[in-house]
């Protein structure tokens, strides 16, 4: 930290940093952004000649929660079509919900570009001191109302839609009434590589795991162990799942196997790490504020969209094994992270003795448990045939709710992408296979369509063109590997709609490790005003 320089948030377009650092201030999680819509027809009703489409202040339902907003042509482009730009108004908020106003600063990293993060200035080292910043996508919707109020382009017809939980279940761009929106031309700002054009995107859907456990009190020659694992690096589970980082409950779970001395018989004597007589009394990867929410009925499962970066579990061991498992436990978990350099720098473990009057499961829960862990999917599944750096079809082992939200049950979530429908389908039948074999029902819901490239595409073009004067030095127009709302806007349109995804730099979304690169963000406006003036 000594050598890295801290500055203020500032940025250009001076009227989107203004926005942006705006929203950063007013309270968005998933399925709570009135006041970010608030704050949109604020602004909306400031702006000559900005009409608002559509809006229902009261509204619940995420579809009626949207917002449409229009600014006719004028001049040489009165009766022209509408571009219509969307952003959608939530953000992933971590390490919980209640984090505004954010703490926004700026530094130069090493090799002297700037940067906008959240939280304490250690977490630009140590990203469990920081915050999410919101820029996935605040800076969406900053661009937007910016864009509305730039009196360069006053004359071009524009419609802007903003959309709400995208972060959880896409529900505003799943459930809206398509009536409402005109334009044909659809851009949205939702990427995170500046230089890229995003024209295509995976398909989704959320695969649950649950199991019912016998329990067997424990006798006085038990003791109760909490061990924690904290600080991985964690990310988006679509754009960072080929980033080889360590997901939380699968390093809690190859610990817990290897030294449980049923499933790993290791003993030895000396200095090597040894298997005991353990058996796990609960385990959870989701944070309080998700377990109340869940509990009151505002959400339905835990967040699955980004890769597990803590997990807890309390297990018991005999009260005579209690030293050496918690060496044995430090020696495993440093081993691990030695071999995790330089990706998982601030991965952190702890054991402590606690209290407990709950039950542990019996070894045959216990190890069913463990290698049910070990064995469900995790990571990428497979890549593009023929196109190696993209991947095809991958799951993301997410979530293990305690057992107080399921009446003593296991339920485990995990999210699965893919761009092809027969892989997709093919990883639901191993996952329920791996579920009969441990005694876990597996069930899926929730999916999201593919949104499937179109190499022809009149938008994909000219905004090729754009990119290519702004970025002489080279731009990329590609598939991701993550869901975008422009899938539920093709299929809604039946295909009848043009789309690209565009935006800035931002790195590790989700995470407190999320930061945006100042200097990309002039570029991406530019690219947004000019393909919306080259479409005319």
């Amino acid at each position: 930290m000594s050598d890295i320089e801290i500055l203020d948030d500032s940025f250009e377009p001076e009227a989107v940093h203004d926005h942006f650092i705006k929203l950063t201030t007013l309270y968005h999680p998933s399925g709570e952004e009135n006041e970010v819509r608030e704050y949109i027809i604020e602004c909306a009703e400031k702006i000559d000649g900005v009409e608002v489409v559509y809006y229902e202040p009261e509204a619940e339902d995420p579809g009626k929660r949207v917002i449409v907003l229009r600014r006719k042509g004028s001049g040489d482009y009165a009766s022209a079509p509408y571009v219509t730009l969307q952003a959608h108004t939530d953000m992933v908020c971590t390490p919980r919900k209640k984090i505004f106003p954010l703490s926004v600063f700026g530094y130069l990293d090493n090799e002297g570009a700037k940067w906008i993060k959240a939280g304490d200035t250690a977490s630009i080292t140590d990203p469990e001191k920081g915050t999410t910043l919101g820029a996935d996508d605040g800076i969406g919707v900053a661009t937007i109302l910016a864009i509305l109020e730039d009196e360069n382009i006053k004359d071009y017809p524009v419609e802007c839609f903003f959309t709400v939980q995208e972060e959880t279940d896409m529900g505003g761009a799943a459930n809206f009434d398509k009536s409402i929106l005109i334009g044909r031309k659809y851009i949205n700002l939702d990427a995170e590589v500046a230089n890229t054009i995003i024209y295509g995107s995976a398909g989704g859907r959320t695969v649950k795991y649950e199991g019912n456990v016998t329990l067997l009190p424990l006798t006085e020659d038990f003791i109760t162990l909490e061990l924690s694992i904290s600080g991985l690096r964690g990310g988006h589970s679509g754009v960072n799942i080929n980033n080889g980082r360590l997901n939380a409950i699968k390093v809690l779970t190859e610990a817990l196997i290897r030294l449980n001395k049923r499933l790993t018989k290791l003993d030895v004597t000396g200095e090597g790490i040894k298997s005991y007589d353990l058996r796990l009394i609960s385990i959870n990867s989701v944070e309080e504020n998700e377990i109340e929410e869940i509990k009151e009925g505002k959400r339905k499962i835990p967040t699955i969209n980004k890769i597990p970066t803590w997990v807890k579990a309390r297990i018991a061991v005999q009260r005579a094994d209690n030293s050496d498992f918690k060496a044995d436990f430090d020696a495993y978990c440093e081993a691990l992270k030695a071999q995790a350099q330089p990706e998982e720098d601030n991965f952190c473990w702890k054991v402590i003795e606690v209290s407990s009057v709950q039950s542990p499961l019996d070894e045959a829960s216990t190890d069913e448990l463990l290698c049910l862990l070990r064995q469900i999917p995790h990571g990428v599944i497979n890549m593009i045939p023929g196109r190696p750096d993209i991947v095809e079809i991958s799951s993301n082992l997410a979530a293990i709710e305690p057992a107080e939200l399921n009446n003593g049950k296991v339920v485990i979530f995990a999210l699965n992408r893919s761009s092809n429908s027969d892989s997709m389908e093919a990883l639901i039948q191993i996952q329920e296979n791996i579920g009969k074999f441990y005694r876990y029902n597996v069930s899926n819901c929730d999916p999201y369509p593919v949104w499937q490239p179109n190499d022809d595409s009149e938008l994909l073009q000219k905004a090729g063109n754009v990119y290519r004067a702004i970025y002489p030095e080279g731009y990329v127009e590609t598939v991701i590997h993550a869901g975008l709302e422009c899938s539920y806007i093709v299929e809604k349109y039946e295909g009848k709609i043009d789309c690209i995804s565009i935006g800035p730099t931002i790195v590790n979304p989700h995470t407190g490790g999320e930061r945006l690169k100042a200097d990309t963000v002039g570029r991406f406006y530019q690219a947004v005003s000019r393909i919306i003036q080259s479409l005319f």
